[in-house]
């Protein structure tokens, strides 16, 4: 499999059950997402204007992914949810087609870089800067079920790891 391949097995309405650990002295958060995950086209001009804006040549994009989303996330206590704008993913092209660069952008937060590698039907999304590093893996037990793993660390000390299960609801 390839990374196209890989990112078309994304597309669709997703639901996540997510539990969150915090580190050091923060409770652990359970919390429910609500992914709407869809392709877009590579001519549009919002991948061709993010290339552009980091430098990044838009011919050399191979895939391009709107990931909207509505949570909700509780403590022990509390409940609320959580405002996030959609993302923008964009894959580029690599000598191997198992890995690459990325570009992703939520709402209008900084441009954010990273690499991609998929091996052995598993994605991991890696990024790094002297802020913080965050790792991310992606792997389907079944066509609608996928899990996904994250792990972020802050140059702070702070550290976050999740777990999610995720269930496709419908398939666009």
């Amino acid at each position: 499999m390839d990374i196209v391949n890989f990112f078309e097995k994304v597309e669709g309405i997703w639901f996540s059950q997510r539990t969150t650990h915090f580190s050091p002295d923060q409770p652990s958060q359970t919390g429910q997402t609500l992914l709407q995950i869809t392709r877009v086209n590579l001519s549009e001009s919002r991948v061709v204007d993010l290339c552009q804006q980091a430098s990044a040549n838009p011919d050399e994009a191979v895939v391009a992914l709107l990931i909207q989303q509505e949570s909700q996330q509780s403590t022990y206590r509390t409940s609320a949810p959580v405002a996030q704008g959609p993302t923008l993913l964009i894959g580029f092209k690599s000598e191997d087609e198992a890995s690459g660069k990325f570009l992703s952008q939520t709402g209008q937060e900084a441009i954010v870089p990273g690499h991609y590698q998929l091996k052995d039907e598993v994605l991991t999304f890696t990024i790094r800067t002297d802020e913080f590093q965050s790792d991310e893996r992606i792997w389907y037990m079944n066509p609608n079920l996928r899990m996904r793993t994250s792990l972020v660390k802050r140059a702070d000390g702070f550290q976050m790891s999740s777990f999610c299960s995720e269930l496709r609801r419908s398939s666009k």
